[in-house]
């Protein structure tokens, strides 16, 4: 199969380098047009150099317009090409998600059936819901009330990362009292959500392995299920030492973005579960490859997600093609206007639809609204 890249679209910018969302959030968004009007899209947010970001993005997908080329042998090529930096990546994987979603739509299927090839394909996936974002106010008050707003639409799994205040620096200082905001916050939030929805910590390698029976002590208090990148190194005497105190399975793979790195910690018995980003490890096709390999280690997957409607489409397709992928991360509640600009994707009773053609989304540039 070969099209033809006759345009590039872009979501129009209103502050610079992307779509702001929230006080954290900005969507960068990609669509690239095929010379009989399919167009595939693909997203580069939170590469950390917005206006570099749509500048690259623009240079590099252009100089694939009007040439015949075969989608899956470029995605993979931009993948296996891309430099070690966020920013290159975060680039090259835009633009590899595009292609995928042409791919796919080229031929009439969903991408999750494109990377099956063939499998049964279920009709929606499992998310949880990261809250994080839409705490802008970092009190115990709003906190519980996101979690209330996110129980209400039937998500019963809910992640947040309570511990600004930590670090191993602030640990060392100050000891356990720095702990204190973040278990308000939590406190909160298990008192409004009940104990019966799941409750999963993101910690950003914030404590230390001599704070572990401190954050395990934190962890079954809270009854907490999982906790994502908890310790500043993957040290697997550290972590089965703290999942056994605590319970808790250990996460974590989001700041690995190459394939090697993301085996090495697969295969180190440091994790329960990996996570990694569509936007950072070569697109669709390499977060495909990348879920296989967790499973040939006996390791579970989550698309690691914080982000808008595209990479959230391409992972959930991943996470459909995949039976060691157990949930997608849903960056949840922030603009009210996102199923507008992406229609196709629905979110119902915990899950988002999986859907074809191609990612199942058709973007409306013209509904870009406010941000939060």
């Amino acid at each position: 199969m070969r099209i033809i890249a006759k345009q590039i679209h872009a979501i129009p910018i209103k502050d610079t380098g992307g779509v702001k969302v929230t006080h954290k959030a900005k969507w960068t968004l990609l669509g690239l047009e095929t010379d009989t009007g399919l167009i595939g899209w693909g997203e580069g947010s939170d590469s950390h150099d917005d206006d570099q970001c749509v500048l690259l993005i623009d240079e590099l997908a252009g100089s694939l317009l009007n040439q015949e080329i075969d989608p899956l042998t470029v995605a993979e090529n931009l993948a296996q090409s891309a430099p070690p930096e966020r920013l290159p990546r975060t680039v090259r994987s835009a633009i590899a998600q595009a292609l995928i979603d042409l791919a796919a739509k080229e031929q009439s299927q969903s991408a999750a059936a494109y990377l099956s090839n063939g499998g049964d394909i279920p009709e929606t996936v499992p998310v949880y819901a990261n809250i994080n974002r839409k705490v802008k106010i970092r009190t115990p008050e709003v906190t519980a009330a996101a979690g209330l707003e996110t129980l209400n639409t039937s998500i019963t799994r809910i992640k947040f990362a309570p511990f600004d205040e930590v670090s191993p620096e602030a640990l060392e200082k100050e000891g356990e009292k720095v702990t204190e905001p973040g278990i308000a916050r939590l406190e909160a939030l298990r008192e409004a959500i009940g104990s019966g929805p799941e409750l999963m910590l993101d910690l950003h390698w914030r404590f230390t392995p001599e704070t572990v029976p401190l954050l395990a002590a934190i962890a079954k208090t809270f009854d907490v299920s999982w906790l994502e990148d908890p310790l500043p190194v993957f040290n697997p005497t550290d972590t089965r030492k703290l999942s056994g105190l605590s319970g808790a399975r250990i996460t974590g793979g989001e700041a690995l973005f190459t394939f090697d790195e993301l085996e090495a910690l697969a295969s180190s018995g440091a994790i329960d579960l990996l996570i990694a980003d569509v936007k950072y490890v070569g697109g669709t096709i390499e977060l495909d490859r990348i879920c296989k390999m967790a499973a040939s280690h006996g390791v579970a997957f989550a698309p690691h997600n914080p982000s808008g409607p595209v990479s959230t489409a391409a992972s959930a397709h991943v996470v459909a093609a995949n039976s060691n992928a157990e949930v997608l991360e849903y960056s949840f509640g922030e603009v009210p206007w996102r199923f507008d600009l992406a229609e196709g994707e629905v979110l119902k009773d915990g899950h988002v639809r999986v859907a074809g053609p191609g990612y199942g989304l058709t973007i409306h540039p013209d509904k870009v609204g406010d941000p939060a």
